[in-house]
């Protein structure tokens, strides 16, 4: 079968990980049904619609918490990148029911239908190493611990979504099991083609724009949303990655004062307020009272997070994109978008 006969359905189309999925396939002659929540909403179809140069894209409307219209959604396709997620910046209880049960709708279609070859899900690194101290290297061997209570919402709906799906296709009998491969990023910049502020937008824009007026200690590993989509579209095509959860990131991670530092050099002189300085942690703390989404840093200040990427190379094929060019490549992007203003 080659690439125009081969269809594959990428959930969350119209998402910052989904729209970079669906210019890959696109550019490599597959065919793409992708699904958003809302085909009437310019804002969120445009974007992919512009991706389109042979017609090869065909645009469905899916709620993930509606299990009927998964069956029709994923009815002739080869393959399904199931990246579609809720990302709350501050989390509460009912993301927990989203990822889950949105993550089993889609599942238990694709063992409905029996013609899938492969599926390909989108975690996150907040199912490896969240509730721990961050005194060791993590790998896919580790699972985040929710008994901890350093972990929100957030890192909870990732962790019990992606063992939710292993678990599902543990117990499948085996005429109905398919091969599925859990690709994990960490912090994903580069290039939007989407105005939707979800976690890694919202954070470039407060570095951007005077928002944020210090850098607080945190250290975050970071990972190009090109390399994220590229990592989705190998696992696809490579048996090798069959069944594997696969950590998606660049090492070293970053300090966000070096990141803050990597945007001012890039754009000295041109009126963008952003931190030369970190933060004391007091002072953060005392910042934390006022703003949930600081709060929800606190148990990650002054931690230097490490991860091994070396599956992604070793499974993958993977060479990791600079940094720096997804967090110059971001903000010039948000800039064209009018998400950060044009000085």
């Amino acid at each position: 079968m080659n690439n125009n006969e081969t269809k594959v359905l990428v959930t969350g189309a119209s998402g910052f990980i989904g729209t970079h999925c669906v210019e890959i396939l696109l550019k490599n002659g597959y065919r793409v049904r992708g699904t958003v929540r809302d085909l009437n909403n310019k804002a969120k179809v445009q974007p992919i619609k512009k991706l389109d140069k042979k017609n090869h894209l065909e645009l469905v409307e899916a709620d993930l918490l509606d299990s009927t219209c998964w069956k029709k959604a994923v009815a002739g396709c080869d393959y399904v990148l199931h990246v579609a997620s809720p990302f709350p910046i501050v989390s509460d209880e009912r993301c927990i029911t989203t990822a889950v049960e949105g993550t089993m709708n889609v599942l238990k279609a694709i063992a409905e239908d029996g013609n899938v070859r492969k599926l390909v899900l989108t975690s996150s690194c907040a199912a490896v190493n969240e509730g721990y101290t961050q005194d060791r290297v993590f790998d896919e061997d580790s699972w985040s611990n929710l008994e901890s209570d350093m972990v929100d919402c957030y890192i909870k709906s990732k962790t019990l979504a992606e063992k939710a799906a292993w678990d599902f296709i543990e117990r499948l009998p085996e005429d109905k099991k398919f091969p599925m491969t859990v690709i994990n990023p960490t912090l994903v910049f580069g290039p939007a083609y989407i105005t939707e502020q979800g976690a890694s937008i919202t954070l470039m824009r407060k570095f951007m724009n005077g928002e944020m007026p210090a850098a607080p200690p945190l250290n975050m590993p970071i990972v190009d949303v090109r390399d994220v989509a590229l990592a989705h579209f190998e696992a696809m095509r490579r048996p090798e990655s069959d069944n594997e959860r696969i950590l998606v990131t660049n090492v070293p991670s970053m300090w966000f004062i070096d990141i803050a530092r990597i945007l001012r050099e890039e754009f000295k002189g041109k009126g963008y307020w952003i931190p030369r300085f970190t933060a004391p942690y007091f002072f953060v703390r005392l910042y934390a009272l006022f703003d949930p989404e600081t709060k929800a840093s606190l148990p990650r200040l002054c931690q230097e997070v490490k991860f091994d990427n070396s599956k992604a190379q070793r499974l993958l094929g993977m060479t990791m994109r600079d940094s720096k060019e997804a967090l110059i490549d971001m903000a010039h992007s948000l800039i064209d978008l009018g998400i950060i203003e044009r000085k």
